[in-house]
């Protein structure tokens, strides 16, 4: 009889947004999806999600991140699959991750002073020109002006409307909601991201497992490292910093990076309404394009 060869051993690291749950007791996870640089896991709720990435993958918040490329490494299962989690472990039939580490995903930082809203307003403009659909860039507006003035009604009229609008595993309609809630969370204000944060979860089930799980992460201010830096330009008003961070986060799938520059620049015009904070930000013209389409 010959024996089976042994799985695989492939290190990894944490996130602590899932740690408890690598850590945990062992537990029998659904594989939700599958790619070469990413696999997903259901791990509980509907909103407990696991993905499981290569080195080169998009950094994704949640995520256990390996030590090897996708051109390095197969899966071995398909969705509907069940695989073993649990003990610093991810057992899969021909792979063995063992997380050794932890790592730290990014988190937007908080920017209480933002620029005047003169400014806030060309961003949300310049940043315009790469949305594909301009409704979803109002109803973020709306949804953000809604939550900064406590109006829950309205917050909730504008989620149902958004979350799980869309194809694919992150529907467009929650890329917009995780820009708002990435923007909230940068302004610093806890009461507008709470009331959106919360229609957002009294809706989970209206949208897939893996895009519950990340709006849960946008909610505390975590995100892939291309958008926190595009929000956190934005916020502070620095127009070229923003350009560079713009390329990157419009390469993010078929459709999310121009949906999450929607989300983006309609927040942006929800903070440049009468009622948006002053500011003391220098004046600041230059033009706001990809890197490598920046004028002179």
């Amino acid at each position: 009889m010959t024996r089976q060869a042994p799985p695989r051993e492939v290190p990894g690291a944490a996130s602590p947004l899932t740690q408890t749950i690598v850590a945990g007791p062992w537990l029998q996870a659904l594989v939700l999806a599958r790619f070469p640089s990413a696999l997903y896991l259901s791990v509980g709720a509907h909103d407990a999600v696991l993905p499981v990435v290569t080195s080169d993958a998009l950094m994704l918040p949640t995520a256990v991140r390996l030590s090897v490329a996708a051109r390095e490494l197969e899966w071995g299962v398909e969705p509907g699959d069940t695989v073993t989690v649990g003990r610093a472990e991810i057992r899969l039939p021909d792979l063995l991750v063992r997380v050794v580490r932890e790592w730290r995903p990014t988190r937007v930082r908080v920017w209480p002073h933002l620029p005047e809203p003169r400014l806030l307003a060309e961003l949300a403009d310049r940043l315009s020109t790469h949305v594909r659909s301009p409704d979803l860039m109002d109803q973020a507006t709306a949804v953000c002006r809604a939550a900064r003035a406590g109006d829950d009604a309205e917050v909730r009229r504008g989620t149902r409307r958004l979350l799980g609008a869309g194809l694919g595993l992150t529907p467009s309609g929650d890329d917009v909601l995780c820009a708002v809630l990435l923007v909230l969370w940068g302004v610093g204000d806890p009461a507008p991201i709470a009331l959106l944060g919360a229609a957002v979860q009294d809706r989970w089930s209206a949208t897939t497992s893996l895009s519950a799980s990340l709006l849960g992460a946008a909610r505390q201010g975590f995100a892939v490292p291309e958008v926190a830096a595009l929000v956190e330009c934005a916020l502070r008003g620095d127009l070229a910093e923003a350009g560079e961070a713009l390329t990157s986060t419009l390469a993010i799938g078929h459709s999310s990076g121009q949906d999450l520059v929607a989300g983006l620049a309609g927040s942006l015009l929800a903070l440049a309404a009468p009622n948006a904070r002053p500011n003391t930000s220098p004046d600041d013209s230059r033009t706001l394009q990809p890197a490598g389409r920046r004028t002179p």
